[in-house]
């Protein structure tokens, strides 16, 4: 049976099947929250306004514009206890476009508690085959945030030369960086390493061959080889024509660590999915546990060239008015039995389009010609 369906009801409805087959269950959060929630974590969600309101109880609340927040806030996974659960919830964000703020569609999952490779490993799979699932021509895009973190851990800079390296290696911007590391008084040796950052990303092995010729400490070798081994499992399991890394890509190191990701459809023309670890944002909110996760941005799958609809439904069943009423949902049991979708009516509707026409005679649907 054919349903017309959209890009992101048809994702929905294709990608909570995969999700509980790996032991996910579908979570369900309130729409709003303590406002205190996304203040105090302003650096963690997109944007920097906040739709509030106040409660009958005089307690301020927010339309939530970040799920991951909430279910931190919420989860009781521990060490001991791990947490699987996937969700479909909307958020609300400005847009800075029309300057208001729209509601945004997200499914998502979360994987909390004790995490180890394998967990992570696991995650980064059905963000694969998320991606697969809504288009087989898609890339995901990988990143260890702790290889650019331990690089400008090793260089002593002063607070804001960090923070200003961090954001023009995230912009790929060499010109910025030179600025900066001359500012801080760094040798052409360090200038020249920051400055390729930028441009380690592409096929998995080549690039981590380039960004080990650059790492200077033990730390920065050990992160590459933490993301040799996914590559190499991710390989093995038939990924690799998919995968590209991109070591520029760094996460709030307040909140994310080790391997974040984003995905991407090639007939799309935003990132579609972002996910990774943030083992720092359940310390931040005082939750004793590891946690890595994905969100899939809903609205995005509706932005390509899509086929228009030709039909409304497949088949159309004229039945005479008098007719008994389950002799008709008889003849419509056995049209959807040959998988049509079935719309019965005493008389055809102007407007609607269908493929075959059918008229119930001694209680059977008898095709006609259209």
């Amino acid at each position: 049976m054919k349903y017309n369906l959209k890009p992101d009801e048809q994702a929905t409805l294709e990608l909570r099947g995969l999700y509980e087959k790996y032991g996910y269950k579908k979570y369900k959060i309130s729409k709003f929250e303590e406002y205190s929630l996304y203040a105090t974590n302003r650096d963690f969600i997109i944007g920097d306004k906040v739709l509030t309101f106040t409660d009958l109880d005089g307690r301020l609340l927010a339309m939530k514009p970040d799920v991951t927040l909430s279910v931190i806030n919420n989860t009781a996974a521990t060490r001991e206890k791990s947490e699987k659960l996937y969700y479909i919830e909307n958020v609300y964000r400005e847009n800075r476009e029309s300057h208001s703020f729209q509601e945004i569609s997200q499914m998502g999952l979360e994987y909390m508690g004790n995490i180890d490779r394998y967990s992570i490993l696991e995650v980064m799979i059905l963000a694969a085959k998320s991606l697969e699932t809504i288009d087989d021509d898609y890339l995901l895009e990988i990143s260890h945030m702790n290889y650019t973190k331990d690089l400008l851990d090793s260089l002593e800079l002063d607070e804001n030369t960090y923070a200003e390296l961090l954001d023009y290696i995230r912009q790929k911007n060499t010109t910025g960086i030179m600025q900066a590391a001359a500012r801080a008084g760094l040798d052409d040796r360090c200038k020249d390493i920051l400055c390729n950052v930028p441009f380690l990303y592409g096929e998995a092995a080549e690039t981590i061959e380039k960004a080990a010729q650059m790492a200077f400490n033990d730390d920065m070798r050990r992160d590459l080889e933490e993301l040799g081994e996914y590559c190499d499992a991710l390989e093995t399991l038939g990924y690799a024509g998919n995968i590209q890394l991109d070591l520029s890509m760094v996460n709030d190191i307040d909140y994310y660590n080790g391997i974040v990701f984003r995905g991407y459809i090639r007939k799309l023309p935003g990132c579609v999915l972002a996910g990774g670890q943030y083992d720092k944002a359940m310390e931040l909110l005082g939750k004793d546990a590891g946690a890595v996760g994905f969100a899939i941005y809903l609205n995005e799958l509706t932005k390509g060239k899509q086929e228009p609809v030709k039909y409304d439904v497949d088949a159309l069943l004229i039945y005479d008015d008098g007719e008994s009423m389950d002799k008709v949902m008889k003849a419509v049991r056995e049209l959807q039995g040959d998988g049509l979708s079935v719309r019965a009516e005493t008389k055809p509707s102007p407007c609607l389009r269908y493929r075959y026409r059918y008229v119930l005679k001694n209680g059977k649907p008898v095709k006609e010609d259209i």
